[in-house]
This record gives C-alpha cells, sequence and structure tokens, in this order.
C-alpha cells in the first residue's frame, strides 16, 4: 500500500499526494471547495473510460456479426457451387463414373435408367440429383432469411428507409437524457423543437439555460440538436461514410444565432456512418460539439458528458467564469487506450469467431456428404446392381 493513497473497497484517502500540474491548479483555484471540483474531476474521467469501453463491446458485437455472416454466405455459396458440379459429373450420361459401372454390368440399356432430368420420363438417378439439389436451395434460402433477420437485428447491410418518426423518436430519447441532466445541476430544459423564433426559423431540439447561481444572475443558454438526417452525412456509396463537418458546423452556428446560446452541441445518430472512421466527439470553433451516439441506445455517459462541456464552454464565454483544462490532452489519452484495447479485442473476438464458423460448416459438409452417399447407396441397392467404385466415386459412410 503507498503512503501517499489508501485504497479501500469504498474509496480512496490520500495524505500529503503532490500532482505538479499548472492547469489542474488554476481550475481548482477558482472553487470554494477545490476537493469537490476534484472529485468531480475523477468521476467524469471514470465515465469516460466507461464510455468507451461500452463503444467498444457494441463495435465488436456488430464487426464480429458482420465478418460472420459474410463468411457464412460466402462458404454456402460455394458448398452449392461444388455439390452441384460434383452431382453433374456423377450422373452424366455419357462420361459419369456411375454410368460407366453400370454401362460395364449391363450395357447402353442402362442409360436409359440414368437419363437426364429434361427428358419426359426422368430417371430415378436425375429425380435423385434434382431432389438433392431442392433440398440444397431450401436450406440455403432458410439460412439466407435467418441471416437477413440477424443483419437486420443488428443494422448491417440493411437500407432503412428514414421517416419523420425515426427522428422524431430520436429526438425524444436525447431530449429525455438532457432533462434528467438539467435537473441534477439546477438548469432550465425546455423542448423547442416544435417552437420558432423570428421568421418560423425552427433551430434547436432542447435550449438549456444555466442556473443562474451559478452565472452570477447573468442568463446563460446552451442549444442541442438531436438529428438522424442524412444531409449530415455522407453518401452511403461512398467507401467510408462519414459526417459532413460544413452541414454540422452550419446547423448549429444558426441555432446559436437563433436562440441567443453561448454553446451548441449536435446529437448525431450513427446509422449510415463508418464508425472506424467517424469520431464520436468532434469540437468546433470552440463554443460547438459534435456527439455521435447509437441510433437504438444512445451512449447516456457520452451525453452527460457533452452537458458538462457545453456547461464549462457556455460559463467560460461569460468573461469572469472562464477556466483552462487540458481537455485535448485527456480526451487523446483515452482515445489511444480505446484504440490499443480495439486492436486487441478484435484479434481474439475474430479468431474465436473463425474457429467456430469453421467447425459449424465442417460438420455441415460431413453431414451432407454422409446423407448423399447413403442415398447413393441405397439407390444402388434398390436396382440391385453392384458396382466398382474408385477412390473419388466411394460411396461409403466414411467422411
Amino acid at each position: 500500500m503507498s503512503e501517499k493513497i489508501e485504497v479501500s473497497e469504498t474509496g480512496i484517502h490520500i495524505h500529503d499526494l503532490e500532482i505538479e500540474n499548472e492547469d489542474l491548479a488554476q481550475y481548482l483555484a477558482g472553487f470554494e471547495e477545490p476537493e469537490v471540483a476534484f472529485e468531480e474531476l475523477v468521476d467524469i474521467a471514470l465515465r469516460v473510460k466507461s464510455q468507451f469501453t461500452t463503444d467498444l463491446e457494441t463495435q465488436n458485437i456488430r464487426e464480429a456479426a458482420d465478418d460472420v455472416t459474410t463468411r457464412m454466405d460466402e462458404l454456402l455459396e460455394q458448398l452449392v457451387e461444388e455439390l452441384q458440379e460434383k452431382a453433374a459429373l456423377l450422373v452424366d450420361p455419357e462420361n459419369g463414373p456411375v454410368i460407366k459401372a453400370l454401362d460395364r454390368a449391363t450395357g447402353d440399356n442402362l442409360k436409359k435408367l440414368l437419363a437426364p432430368e429434361d427428358t419426359l420420363d426422368q430417371s430415378p438417378i436425375a429425380r435423385l440429383r434434382g431432389m438433392i439439389l431442392q433440398e440444397l436451395n431450401t436450406f440455403k434460402e432458410g439460412m439466407d432469411k435467418d441471416l437477413g433477420a440477424i443483419k437486420s437485428k443488428l443494422g448491417i447491410d440493411v437500407q432503412k428507409r428514414k421517416t419523420a418518426a425515426d427522428g422524431a423518436d430520436f429526438e425524444s430519447k436525447i431530449d429525455g437524457v438532457i432533462q434528467s441532466y438539467a435537473l441534477v445541476y439546477g438548469d432550465t430544459a425546455i423542448a423547442t423543437g416544435a417552437i420558432t423564433e423570428g421568421s418560423a426559423s425552427k433551430k434547436g431540439d432542447t435550449e438549456v439555460e444555466i442556473n443562474f447561481a451559478d452565472t452570477n444572475g447573468i442568463s446563460c443558454k446552451i442549444i442541442w440538436e438531436s438529428k438522424t438526417d442524412a444531409r449530415f452525412k455522407g453518401k452511403s456509396t461512398t467507401q467510408s461514410p462519414k459526417v459532413i463537418d460544413d452541414q454540422v458546423r452550419k446547423e448549429l452556428n444558426d441555432a446559436i444565432e437563433t436562440r441567443k446560446a453561448k454553446s451548441a452541441i449536435m446529437v448525431l445518430d450513427s446509422s449510415g456512418l463508418d464508425m472506424e472512421a467517424q469520431p464520436t466527439w468532434r469540437e468546433y470553433e470552440g463554443n460547438k460539439l459534435l456527439i455521435v451516439v447509437d441510433t437504438l441506445m444512445p451512449d447516456e455517459d457520452l451525453i452527460r458528458l457533452a452537458y458538462i462541456w457545453g456547461r464549462w464552454k457556455a460559463k467560460a464565454s461569460i468573461g469572469s467564469m472562464a477556466a483552462t483544462v487540458d481537455y485535448d490532452g485527456i480526451k487523446n489519452g483515452f482515445e489511444q487506450l480505446r484504440l490499443r484495447l480495439q486492436d486487441l479485442r478484435n484479434v481474439k473476438k475474430t479468431n474465436t469467431d473463425v474457429i467456430n464458423m469453421l467447425t459449424g460448416s465442417s460438420a455441415l459438409v460431413n453431414n451432407i456428404q454422409k446423407d448423399t452417399k447413403r442415398m447413393m447407396q441405397d439407390l444402388a441397392e434398390t436396382i440391385d446392381i453392384e458396382f466398382e467404385a474408385g477412390p473419388e466415386d466411394d460411396l461409403s459412410d466414411e467422411s
């Protein structure tokens, strides 16, 4: 146990711990109770760490599901093609191994038993081939349907049409989170999405006015925009769709001017964006911020961090309350840690998924091979003809 920090199950106790950081000292000096402000900074750091860990788990699930569905599609296509090719070679009425073996025993009459499937009276083997291919196609269609449902649930490779109801629902979710945080800080939050200012301009979805006790009675507002619009996102046909920064900046500037706010925050849904290339947090011109969250489960910790950022920037704009914190240094440190953890988890997750997928595919192929060989053997016994099979024509149950 360190002599300067004692750690227990419920907290820590600091003895004569010295931290040499001028920015931290200036920030804490602005508070009557610096120990409370220091605890808040530690709480923010822990929440940022939790947010990045949550984003990482969600991204890993999406990447693993996308990889598995893609590989399964490829394997199923390959399996169907190979079985179709093998079946066609096996029952070929001219050069197939079955017709050759049977020809040696009975002569040309057996060609009638192996007549192609496009003749009027199909042969037993042609009918068998048709049934096998029908079963395989049915199985593939079922797999495609199940995989399609999985993709739809996870939003993978699904082009869903955006409606006004989608945007309203997302806006309502974000407003609910903002309202709850406003209560914590004693701020006043008003849903302004349906309220117009001036010349019927609808700008800003939630307007937050900071508690007058924190601003010495000066009006200080933060405006929030909650968006799902495609106009803020790059085209889906591009290689890595990302946010259109100029559009976001213009929207936030208009909202600040319309609502007479000190800072503005846009919460944009991640649908249609390449989140490996798109940052979840981006600042513009000092008093504007963009955060990107999941459409169905927006990250409340990230929204709270943005709320604190908005209060800080708005209060700093008053003048006498300006405070300097090396936020970029903190954010960059967490971002580097998040990327390294993501690299490690991605490698481990991909290895596990590939092993499981190959194991399942191997079992599926073996079962189909066994069923096919058994059916062929039953058919041979049914027509009561024995023939010698070469190594490639073995119809036993050995796999």
